[in-house]
This record gives C-alpha cells, structure tokens and sequence, in this order.
C-alpha cells in the first residue's frame, strides 16, 4: 500500500501546475492523500493486534488442552 501512496504522490507531483490554478483542489488532494496515509497507518496497527490477538487465543487453548488432559 505504501507504493501506492507513493504513486498517488509522484501523479499528484505531475499535475502540480494544473493545480496550482485551483488551490481548492489542491488542498482537497492532500487532505485526501493524508487521510490515506493515515488510514493505511491505522490498518496496519489493527491487523497487529489482531494477529497478537490469535495468537495468545491459540496458546491458552492448548494451556486448557494439556489441563484436561492431566
């Protein structure tokens, strides 16, 4: 996702001219690009968690697993 990012930025570079004329606009891209950022900064945060999240699930049923058995 970051290449995409990094995409976006490099287009929105080629039409700085175009945009420059309508600084509205401009300011509206960035916003949105920072959002973006900001969002795929939040995904990858939750999918962490999450991840740890399962993993410590998967070890406390094997800690019951291995108490039922004894």
């Amino acid at each position: 996702m970051l290449e995409k990012i990094e995409h976006y930025k490099e287009r929105i570079a080629e039409l700085s001219k175009e945009l420059e004329k309508a600084p509205e606009i401009q300011t509206l891209v960035n916003e949105l690009l920072e959002d973006l950022s900001h969002s795929t900064q939040q995904n990858h945060a939750l999918r962490r968690t999450i991840l740890k999240s399962s993993s410590k699930e998967s070890r406390m049923s094997t800690k019951l697993r291995d108490a039922l058995y004894e």
